[in-house]
């Protein structure tokens, strides 16, 4: 950033009348801070700390541009607009690094705040699988299309965090209503002659509704708009059945899905195995581990969603569900 309009913004700071807050949030950091927003160029955001007077600049590509766009849109589309502009750089300066509130993830103390992080964490966007031939897996594992479609956006909506019940009550009702006017009632079997096959052709033709959701989530995933998250997979995963196959579906081709919840599990499992430990948290070791052993049979289970596995098993739908119950997702 140019030097001689960072001095100009700096002393500008007093003239402004009402500063913007937004929240920023780094790649593989649970902490979320608020700031008063200063500016920003296509390679880094200027903030004011809302309780301090230090001013500091981020790089994008140090941030979780995937957070910051889906809870800063006014910022996320000034950005969009400076991505053709020159290129601008400014790093931080030691002084600016003693008071940033990033240089340290923040530390769980006690079950609470480990559950608040874990919650964050696995909240990142994920992005699914490219659809391909979709309605032969469909055939393959005894689920009707529209039935998987209907999954596939409920998962979408499992992943945006609000309260369980919510969600839950939701995704029963869109499930329902969806599954009722789009999987076809099955038709008497014809069994003579071209009649036979005039009816097989019939059978295997998609329909139009299928193939214009087949080319959306294609779209989606050549955008890389990561809809889905380990949160909405868990959610639709402890639904078990017809609501859970889906997400089940997906889940087992996505290998960096997987890859990234297990290694986001993997990681809390260890911090809680020390934190446990702590003299400090003693009073919450309890519940502690408790949560040790959610997050330590959920990584069991979904280390069994692979492709070389076709079973759902009974065990991945508990697990899940026990995880979700000790976390407190809004």
């Amino acid at each position: 950033m140019n030097p001689v309009r960072l001095l100009a913004l700096v002393l500008g700071l007093s003239a402004t009348a009402s500063a913007e807050t937004i929240q920023l949030r780094k790649a593989g950091n649970a902490t979320v801070v608020s700031f008063e927003y200063i500016t920003q160029d296509e390679t880094s955001i200027m903030v004011k700390l809302t309780d301090k007077d230090a001013v500091l600049s981020y790089k994008w590509e140090d941030l979780d541009v995937d957070w910051v766009k889906k809870n800063n849109p006014k910022i996320w589309a000034e950005r969009e607009l400076l991505l053709a502009s020159a290129d601008g750089d400014k790093k931080m300066s030691k002084k600016d690094a003693e008071v940033d509130p990033f240089a340290a993830e923040f530390v769980a103390t006690d079950a609470k705040s480990l559950a608040k992080n874990i919650t964050i964490a696995l909240q990142d966007g994920l992005k699914g699988i490219d659809i391909v031939k979709i309605d032969v897996v469909c055939k393959e594992f005894q689920l009707d299309e529209a039935l998987f479609w209907v999954g596939y956006e409920d998962l979408k909506k499992a992943s945006k965090v609000v309260s369980k019940t919510e969600v839950v009550s939701k995704t029963e009702a869109t499930t329902e209503e969806k599954v009722e006017k789009t999987v076809a009632k099955p038709r008497p079997a014809v069994v003579t002659g071209l009649k036979t096959k005039a009816a097989a052709t019939k059978a295997s033709t998609r329909t139009p509704e299928n193939l214009d959701k087949d080319a959306a989530a294609k779209k989606d995933y050549d955008a890389d708009t990561k809809p889905f998250n380990a949160i909405g997979y868990m959610r639709m995963l402890s639904e078990g059945g017809s609501k859970g196959k889906p997400a089940w579906m997906i889940l087992r081709r996505a290998t960096e899905d997987r890859k990234n919840i297990l290694a986001a599990l993997k990681k809390y499992e260890t911090i809680a195995t020390e934190l446990a430990e702590k003299p400090e948290a003693k009073a919450s070791r309890a519940e502690i581990l408790v949560l040790k052993k959610a997050i330590s049979s959920a990584i069991e289970s979904i280390e069994k969603v692979n492709r070389d596995n076709s079973a759902v098993e009974a065990r991945l739908q508990s697990d899940c569900r026990a995880l979700l119950n000790q976390l407190p997702l809004r």
